[in-house]
């Protein structure tokens, strides 16, 4: 994802800042910081000094007691398809009205921003974005090309040493999501990345770190300091927590592991979801597609789950309740708060609709699969959704 206008706004350098203009255009994105103080000579010539996507940094010194010529000033940022400009309100406190509604009607935004802070800040802070954004999309490509299904060990380990830097004895990938804005993602990453032991990159819009230690007891001591300061800028966060590996030529293998531990989270309340800890849920989640797990899925589910949407009878509730409760009745009417004789009525319901009357253990065993199953495919869902 680009660097937009908008994300300029969130930076602690433009809490001052206003829109004055253009605010419908703030979804532009950033490709370049161009900074212009000077009148426009020739509009051929100041035209090959330009690019698409320049933002522009400006104190309008120059044109503004004039503003026939501060609009050909704002002709040529509109013309040469510029992200939008700054402007210092050293010399320019409010904008004419004629040029704030030339720059609504291009949807050109204009941020007016106070004089203390300075050019080579704005330069700064902004070119930095811009390269990380360069640096993260390049990482997020050699990532996907990790997770191909046909990509060969040499692959994998020319493409893995690109993107972590720092390869020790163990290694281990945590992909974490945070309901956090770019900034502070950012801001996660930088402090992280201050650890030698850690590399931590932008991936879909959340961050993957990559734990190195030659010391696998160090793995602990490393998660806690990292979800120390992820916490310090989110308390709404999931860790997905791959294996420990050994050698290069896995780390496909261990991405994986940490993504499918992250995508599984919501079968979870806790916030570290360890990958070795997932247990069934790691061999049905790969299969999530197999049409004979789909097969499986829809003859011991659908007809609990058509009889529940007809009578509104919630026997799908109360066996996933009584399952994860060991089949005890009491707990499950407690947790309910339904009658013991309730529920019972309700498990002897599901086996008739199963025809498992007389097999208690096949029950048992492939409701249990096919809850789990039905899990992993509400997750399959959203994320298709989200996508």
């Amino acid at each position: 994802m680009a660097v937009k206008v908008k994300d300029l706004l969130k930076l602690k350098l433009f809490s001052s800042a206003k829109v004055v203009a253009g605010i419908n255009g703030l979804e532009k994105e950033i490709s370049r910081i161009n900074f212009s103080d000077c009148p426009v000579m020739n509009d051929t010539l100041d035209l090959e000094l330009v690019m698409a996507g320049d933002f522009y940094i400006n104190s309008m010194y120059i044109v503004k007691d004039d503003v026939v010529e501060m609009k050909r000033l704002f002709d040529l940022y509109i013309n040469s398809s510029s992200s939008g400009v700054c402007v210092i309100d050293e010399f320019v406190k409010e904008l004419p009205n004629e040029i704030k509604k030339y720059a609504d009607y291009h949807d050109f935004p204009v941020i007016l921003i106070d004089t203390n802070v300075p050019y080579a800040e704005i330069i700064r802070i902004c070119t930095e974005m811009i390269l990380l954004e360069q640096a993260d999309i390049i990482s997020e490509m050699r990532l996907d090309k990790l997770l191909e299904e046909k990509i060969s060990k040499d692959e994998v380990v020319s493409t893995a040493v690109r993107i972590n830097r720092s390869f020790k004895a163990y290694y281990t990938v945590v992909y974490i999501y945070g309901n956090t804005d770019k900034e502070s993602i950012n801001l996660i990453r930088k402090e992280l990345n201050a650890n030698y032991d850690f590399e931590a990159i932008k991936y879909r819009g959340n961050i993957l770190l990559i734990i190195n230690t030659n010391k696998s007891v160090m793995f602990p001591i490393h998660l806690d300091y990292a979800e120390k300061v992820i916490g310090k800028y989110c308390k709404d966060y999931v860790m997905g927590i791959s294996n420990p590996f050994e050698y290069k030529e896995d780390f496909n293998y261990c991405l994986r592991q940490s993504i499918a531990a992250l995508e599984l989270s919501s079968i979870s309340i806790k916030k570290r979801i360890y990958y070795k800890d997932l247990n069934i849920y790691k061999f049905l989640y790969p299969a999530r597609n197999d049409r004979y797990l789909l097969e499986f899925y829809n003859e011991i589910f659908q007809p609990l789950q058509t009889y529940d949407e007809y009578y509104n009878a919630d026997i799908i509730n109360t066996l996933e309740t009584f399952l994860d409760n060991e089949g005890d009745y009491k707990k499950t009417s407690h947790i309910l708060h339904q009658h013991e004789n309730t529920v019972r009525y309700r498990i002897l319901k599901a086996k008739k609709l199963l025809d498992l009357e007389k097999d208690p253990i096949k029950f048992i065993e492939q409701t249990s699969l096919a809850i789990k199953i039905h899990k992993i495919l509400k997750i399959n869902k959203t994320k298709t959704v989200n996508d």
